[in-house]
């Protein structure tokens, strides 16, 4: 008995869609041929980083200190066991 497929409609784009991603990429067209790829795409990184939104400066130092604290937690942790580790290499060539 042969299967038969059926296939799943697409989904149709509509012309305001259409007429979005025209615009898009004759915006970008025009930056690259004001300022070359390079220029275009320096333009569209300002244009990214200017929607970002940035930590206030007691968040960024609150998260700062807890990076910190938190190198400092795992060096010491790391050292200890050097210590231990080196010690009882020293005594296992000792005997």
């Amino acid at each position: 008995m042969a299967k038969t497929t059926t296939s799943k409609p697409t989904p149709k784009t509509s012309r305001a869609q259409n007429r979005g991603s025209a615009v898009a990429r004759s915006t970008r067209t025009q930056a690259m041929q004001r300022g070359g790829r390079l220029g275009g795409f320096f333009r569209e990184v300002r244009v990214e980083m200017g929607k970002v939104t940035w930590p206030e400066r007691d968040e960024l130092l609150q998260s700062t200190m807890v990076v910190l604290v938190a190198c400092v937690i795992a060096a010491v942790y790391i050292g200890l066991w050097d210590l231990v580790w080196a010690t009882l290499v020293d005594l296992a060539r000792l005997g």
